[in-house]
């Protein structure tokens, strides 16, 4: 979730426009493109998100971002594929020892979401954005099946771990109610960080885990 998308280097997403800082590398400063896209995403939507309008943030030329981006007319959503494959990584990387403590894997898979550097307000207001253009656009709605997919294999190999319950539902039934409640706390952090934190957004996905698996 394994380092992701934003090395540990970079600005905070949240808040103020960040500058690209000269003479990064390449892996590095499409780090920091990507990471100004999300934070214009978040507060000026789809339609402030311009290549130009980056490059202002950036403090770079409108030319720099061909360098960077396979197809500039398509930021948007290069951008919703490089978060999606990021945080996927980052979730694998919890899930290491999930064999030998499948209860401490699923408790460090749900830190992970509810983390600083995925739960913060321009990554999650983003996200809200990329999902209005999966309402929309087949290219988008393709990206978050292929991400969902992967995330449900994901659960799927930590929750077949656990002891079943003779009255449990089918396990996919579970992976969605987990999912769900995920979805919907993410969306909680967002709005009312301080009424539901991510600790105890975490807590109360353990919990549900609980209640489905355990007698």
């Amino acid at each position: 979730m394994t380092e992701t998308c934003i090395p540990k280097d970079t600005p905070s997403l949240a808040g103020k426009p960040l500058s690209v800082r000269k003479r990064q590398s390449p892996t590095v400063r499409r780090e920091e493109l990507l990471a100004i896209t999300v934070s214009c995403l978040a507060r000026l939507g789809p339609r402030g998100t311009t290549g130009r309008e980056i490059c202002r943030q950036a403090g770079v030329s409108h030319g720099l971002i061909r360098h960077y981006f396979r197809n500039p007319d398509n930021l948007l959503l290069e951008t919703y594929e490089q978060l999606c494959d990021h945080m996927l990584a980052a979730l694998e990387a919890t899930l290491a020892e999930v064999e030998t403590d499948p209860w401490g894997g699923l408790r460090r898979f749900y830190t992970a979401v509810f983390s600083q550097q995925w739960a913060n307000a321009d990554i999650i207001g983003a996200w809200m954005v990329f999902w209005q253009l999966v309402r929309s656009r087949e290219d988008f709605a393709a990206v978050s099946e292929a991400y969902n997919e992967k995330q449900r294999i994901l659960l799927h190999r930590a929750l077949s771990l656990l002891p079943q319950r003779d009255d449990a539902p089918p396990l996919d039934n579970t992976i969605a109610i987990i999912s769900a409640v995920m979805d919907g706390l993410w969306i909680e952090v967002y709005l009312a960080p301080t009424r539901t934190p991510p600790e105890a957004c975490v807590e109360l996905c353990q919990q549900t885990t609980q209640r489905l698996f355990l007698p």
